[in-house]
């Protein structure tokens, strides 16, 4: 007598096996998924350091006249660089100031066409454009040479931007 379909034990086979396989794929998948997030978060702490130290750059090499104070002790610093050559909103020979907050330990970045001072008034608030670089800010320092400026900026659990500009 031939045999036209499968038997009952052949039908089951192929299921737990079909089960099985699915079993691992899902895994897989699972596993490929995580790495994917892992490598997404990498890539924007990356992308968001290289906006920073792009960002100092190009704010503090070759400023006509930085001045600097101290704030909220050792650790941090408040920079104003008049006559610079780099705007983030189109002015000409922009007023910066990179100070950090008390609160949050937050580094921000100010721009304004007239010069800026601080506190800032409650009239010229809505003259000054703002930008937050980074919370928890740990660090804060400018350190000046005859030829070359060092900016050194920490954020805390991350590790330690140096960036290096011609004075």
């Amino acid at each position: 007598m031939k045999r036209t379909a499968f038997t009952l034990i052949e039908l089951l086979i192929s299921i737990v096996l079909f089960g099985l396989i699915t079993v691992l794929l899902f895994g897989t998948i699972d596993n490929l998924r995580t790495q994917v997030d892992f490598y997404q978060a990498k890539a924007k702490h990356l992308s968001q350091k290289n906006r920073v130290v792009s960002l100092i750059r190009s704010d503090f090499d070759r400023v006509k006249t930085l001045t600097l104070q101290t704030n909220g002790g050792k650790n941090y610093i408040t920079a104003s660089l008049i006559g610079s050559e780099h705007s983030l909103y189109g002015i000409d020979h922009p007023y910066v100031v990179w100070a950090v907050l008390q609160e949050g330990h937050t580094l921000i970045r100010l721009e304004s066409a007239s010069p800026i001072s601080l506190p800032i008034d409650g009239d010229k608030r809505y003259l000054i454009h703002s930008d937050i670089i980074g919370k928890e800010c740990a660090l804060f320092r400018i350190y000046d040479s005859s030829s070359r400026r060092l900016i050194y900026v920490k954020f805390d659990d991350q590790s330690p931007l140096a960036v290096e500009t011609a004075r």
